[in-house]
């Protein structure tokens, strides 16, 4: 849900230039969207039915700038299969809503009920929004201008 979320985020000029994907640190490669988190996400007018999972590896830490994870866990397996960009990762909840709980991420709801899902989805959609300003700086840092709307 975080990747076709964070695509719904995203404004126009940025979405010319990013490219958002998710991998799992326990997904299994090619599998669809479970059927909850493609209705609550359609519920949000966010499209997931075309998502298929994808397995972390080392070579998608390495071409990432800014790396999400939704656990505190999944930063550790990251970073032990790419050490050299531990400083790229992040937990999801380090930015946007403030939370009694934030150090702990957001937990997956697979095989939850649906307003687990839509919980999620949220929360997910809550903290993604304070990374935009985030991704602005790194894109402008990569590009070595500066992007603004100011055409």
């Amino acid at each position: 849900m975080a990747e076709a979320i964070l695509r719904s985020l995203l404004p126009e000029d940025l979405a010319q230039v990013v490219r958002v994907s998710s991998a799992g640190t326990g997904a299994s490669e090619g599998l669809p969207a479970t059927p909850l988190a493609i209705q609550v996400s359609a519920d949000s007018k966010v499209a997931l039915e075309g998502h298929r999972s994808r397995v972390l590896t080392p070579a998608t830490l390495r071409a990432s700038d800014i790396i999400l994870a939704m656990e505190p866990h999944h930063i550790e397996y990251a970073r032990g299969l790419a050490p050299e960009v531990s400083s790229r990762i992040h937990l999801i909840t380090e930015k946007g809503a403030a939370g009694a709980r934030a150090q702990d991420g957001v937990v997956d709801p697979m095989g939850g009920t649906a307003e687990q899902y839509r919980d999620t989805f949220h929360r997910i959609r809550s903290h993604l929004l304070g990374w935009i300003p985030v991704i602005r700086e790194s894109v402008e840092r990569r590009e070595g201008v500066r992007r603004s709307s100011e055409s």
